[in-house]
């Protein structure tokens, strides 16, 4: 068994989804070694992101990337390749061999068929691509939902072996990423969700609808609580980090420059004297026709993650790729809690750290009596105590039933 201070390579690597504020939100960027979930309504851009990840990481580590492939896989459509060669070929922070090239694509139609490629097929690739100039850094399937999508009538036996099925892809991916230091990201779809009368006064466990509304769903804007993620909670406990996006029915006039950060906006009036608008667009509707040209915003929220902090954020969808918005409340928060944050007095463009060690350092609290650690111990094995009792009179099966009828 190899002890940690034994390891010579990280263990665990960053790289940019080539928005810096969207990295600053996730802690860095897209972390190896993690199952990420994006999971949105139709049209809310689930796709773009995955397609602009699958050609960052190619990146060289100048660049923020880690010079690594990615191995897509799609379940009931075909990999949109004219949208990724107009990503390559109009997103000026990509480096010139980022491609096609560098994205293998497999097409899945069945669960069965899944568990075969993560558990044989997809171990075996990535071993021999382990070798290349770009071995395989991420993976992406596109989308899970949709192999799981029946006519038969939901019943205890469904969503048991659906719930069993579940566990089983788990497993593989976190086997994978776990392994092979790959970062794997999964598109999930959303389903309505329904507010439920509350649960009995006499009731000690908490009920579905509960549990739902701190990691299925999200607040941040009006509307947007009323759908939540599929696949239920046994999928959401497997997930390292969830990731919503949501259709707000706004729309603004964009400027190029409102999407650059306050040291890029001084650089850029500095060189020109003027902020050139990709978008082109009128400051101010003069008709209707006119209205429906102004730039669809949708909303970007992180429900959950083990290395970052829940926030919200805007962003709209170009022929680059997905852009955020920049809000000045929310550079502060994420400057405040940052891994790497760039320099506002700075010129030169942040480098991310692909590693584990570039979180900040922190200070080591003072060190309890130990009549504070045994009082500590003995309320802690109180606690266990109680909870261990009161696990034996739950009916599990019903439970199991409870967590995901809200799909039925």
């Amino acid at each position: 068994m190899i002890q940690l201070d034994e390891l010579t390579e990280p263990l665990d690597e960053i790289f940019s989804t080539g928005n810096h504020i969207l990295d600053q939100a996730l802690g860095g960027g897209i972390r190896t070694g993690m199952l990420w979930e994006i999971v949105g309504e139709s049209s809310a851009g689930k796709t773009q992101v995955a397609l602009q990840l699958s050609l960052f990481v190619q990146n060289p580590p100048e660049l923020g990337g880690i010079s690594g492939s990615t191995c897509y896989l799609t379940t009931s459509a075909k990999l949109p390749t004219g949208r990724l060669k107009q990503i390559a070929d109009s997103n000026s922070q990509l480096s010139p061999d980022c491609g096609l090239d560098h994205v293998h694509t497999i097409s899945i139609s069945t669960v069965p068929i899944l568990q075969n490629i993560l558990t044989n097929v997809l171990p075996s690739f990535i071993q021999q691509k382990a070798s290349s100039p770009k071995p395989v850094k991420l993976v992406i399937i596109d989308a899970l939902t949709e192999l799981f999508h029946s006519s038969e009538k939901t019943s205890k036996t469904t969503l048991f072996d659906r719930s069993k099925d579940l566990n089983r892809i788990a497993s593989a991916l976190h086997t994978i990423a776990g392994t092979y230091n790959v970062a794997v990201v999964v598109i999930n779809e959303v389903i309505d969700r329904f507010e439920r009368g509350p649960a009995p006064s006499s009731s000690k466990d908490l009920v579905y609808s509960d549990k739902s509304r701190w990691f299925n769903t999200c607040n941040s804007v009006f509307g947007e609580n009323t759908k939540e993620a599929s696949l239920g909670l046994v999928w959401a406990n497997q997930l390292n980090a969830r990731i919503m996006l949501s259709k707000t029915g706004r729309r603004r006039y964009i400027d190029e420059s409102e999407l650059l950060l306050p040291q890029q906006q001084q650089k850029k009036a500095r060189v020109d004297g003027s902020s050139s608008s990709s978008v082109q667009q009128p400051q101010v509707p003069v008709n209707d026709d006119d209205a429906q040209q102004a730039t669809l915003v949708r909303r970007l929220s992180v429900i959950f993650s083990s290395v970052a902090p829940c926030v919200s954020l805007d962003y709209i969808i170009t022929h680059e790729g997905f852009r955020v918005l920049p809000d000045d409340s929310l550079l502060e928060e994420l400057k405040a809690q940052s891994y790497g944050f760039a320099n506002e007095e700075s010129d030169e463009p942040t480098q991310i750290q692909n590693n584990a060690t570039a979180l900040p350092e922190l200070t080591a609290p003072a060190q309890p009596s130990q009549s504070q650690e045994e009082s500590k111990e003995d309320e802690w094995d109180r606690y266990w105590e109680e909870e261990d009792e009161d696990s034996k009179n739950v009916d599990w099966d019903a439970l199991e039933l409870s967590l995901t009828q809200a799909e039925s």
